[in-house]
């Protein structure tokens, strides 16, 4: 009789133990307490800041608790081989895991953190982007996957590992600002009146720490100084004009060579002060539409 108790009391203390081993997360409402994959939908609000561009804080949409904190530690770390997908995987930057800073994409396993709490709190882990140049950006459209997590936790009693796959996937269409400058908008519709009227083009530069930069003019040109845009409009276009962008005054020719210098730029927004109006081509003048894509490229200097 003393056998069958003590048989007994073992398969209840057993069941007890695994029960107790259970470490779970949670993002936008779908739970997971061993291991798998998980896609988790962000909203991505990209910044620049001194050295690196915010990508994304996980800890938005990540949250994962120790279920018996009482018993178990719940050591828990990224694992070599997290990376940026899709459009940022050409990329690099670092990793912000509970306030150490790392490579991204990782090589190595981050440090373990104990997870000893047991409600529901952020994972602290942030995505960074190197910066390349000025002011430039990659366009990342909502659905698609940006980046990779690997989250490995230790039992911390047994060894057993548990392995949780963080898909990464944009809620929103953006721009991550890949530069260490950014600009007010991407895309500025200037909306001319009717000839020969002219009107202000608002866009503004702003950099995460001082930088001497400039900026220059692209597109499609006519004359030898490059400064008259063609009119481009599929649509009943408008014969013998063109656009030009007026600064001081005085119409900016494309290309490199014609480079303006805006000096210091810090994180006060610099007004490029550009103006935008119509210009004289060829032949006859006839009425139509008037429209011109015209590309500004910032460089350091």
């Amino acid at each position: 009789m003393k056998k069958i108790i003590a048989l007994l009391a073992t398969v209840a203390g057993l069941g007890w133990s695994t029960a107790s081993q259970a470490f779970t997360c949670q993002s936008l409402g779908t739970s997971i307490s061993g291991s798998g994959t998980v896609n988790v939908k962000v909203n991505l609000v990209p910044s620049i800041s001194a050295g690196q561009n915010l990508v994304v804080d996980l800890s938005q949409s990540i949250q994962c608790k120790n279920d018996a904190p009482a018993q178990y530690t719940d050591p828990v770390r990224i694992k070599s081989g997290s990376a940026y997908q899709g459009v940022l995987s050409a990329f690099r930057g670092s990793l912000g895991y509970y306030g150490v800073q790392y490579p991204f994409p990782t090589t190595t396993e981050t440090a373990w953190v104990n997870h000893t709490w047991g409600d529901y709190r952020g994972w602290q882990a942030v995505l960074y982007l190197t910066p390349i140049s000025t002011a430039s950006g990659v366009v990342v459209k909502a659905n698609t996957m940006i980046a990779q997590l690997i989250l490995e936790k230790e039992d911390s009693i047994n060894g057993n590992r548990q392995i949780i796959n963080w898909n990464i996937y944009a809620n929103n269409d953006v721009v991550v600002p890949t530069g260490g400058c950014d600009v007010s908008a991407r895309n500025v519709t200037v909306n001319l009146p009717d000839y020969p009227g002219t009107a202000p083009a608002p866009v503004t530069v702003r950099c995460s720490q001082n930088q001497r930069i400039g900026y220059f003019l692209s597109g499609n040109t006519l004359g030898s100084d490059n400064s008259i845009f063609t009119n481009t409009s599929a649509s009943s276009p408008a014969q013998g004009i063109g656009v030009q962008l007026l600064r001081n005054g005085a119409a900016l020719g494309a290309g490199s060579a014609n480079t303006v210098s805006l000096g210091t730029v810090g994180t006060t927004p610099v007004n490029l002060g550009l103006t935008a109006t119509y210009a004289r081509t060829t032949g006859q003048v006839t009425a139509g539409n008037v429209q011109s894509i015209i590309g500004v490229t910032f460089v350091y200097q």
